[in-house]
């Protein structure tokens, strides 16, 4: 069984994920947090604004359908930006249950900022303001949430949960399905 966390940056998609693994007893692959610095050697931030954002986007469906084709037993925490590869997405549908972490856009906004820059696709500027940005905050939260939707087999809406409590009911809502 694999399971993959889908959601906006500052979802809690590497908490819940590190939490759920070890309840599931399932890797645990980061492709931001991991991947990304281990192949490159750089943080995440860095890469996207050296490389920009059409390398980075194929680099991380690179990523992701290497480390995850033919593979089980694996929480896969993509970037957020994955609801920009549909055909990445498509194979995360094929292999994996795949679990939205909807949470509102002031709880987004709220989480990233005194946070340090992520590199986030489309975010340009080291705040979350919205001024200077390719597009605001709240723009890319408007595009990215419906293909969220679309490709989720289960959606977790956050508000007000914490990551255990989230991870405990994602463990109860898959139970029926890895029996199946």
């Amino acid at each position: 069984m694999n399971v993959t966390l889908i959601g906006m940056p500052a979802s809690g998609k590497s908490k819940v994920g590190e939490l759920l693994a070890e309840k599931l007893g399932l890797k645990f692959l980061d492709v931001d947090r991991h991947l990304w610095e281990r192949i490159h050697g750089k943080a995440v931030q860095e890469i996207l604004d050296e490389r920009g954002e059409k390398w980075y986007l194929a680099e991380e469906e690179r990523l992701i359908l290497e480390h995850t084709k033919g593979k089980d037993n694996l929480l896969i925490s993509p970037p957020g930006s994955v609801a920009y590869l549909p055909h990445a997405m498509e194979h995360l549908k094929r292999i994996s249950t795949i679990v939205y972490l909807k949470v509102p856009f002031e709880t987004t906004l709220n989480n990233l900022k005194g946070t340090e820059p992520r590199a986030i696709v489309g975010l340009r500027q080291s705040s979350y303001d919205g001024e200077g940005f390719s597009k605001s905050l709240r723009e890319l939260y408007d595009e990215r949430c419906p293909a969220y939707e679309k490709y989720a087999d289960i959606t977790i809406d956050r508000k007000g949960k914490n990551s255990e409590g989230v991870a405990r009911e994602i463990v109860k809502l898959l139970s029926p399905i890895s029996k199946a």
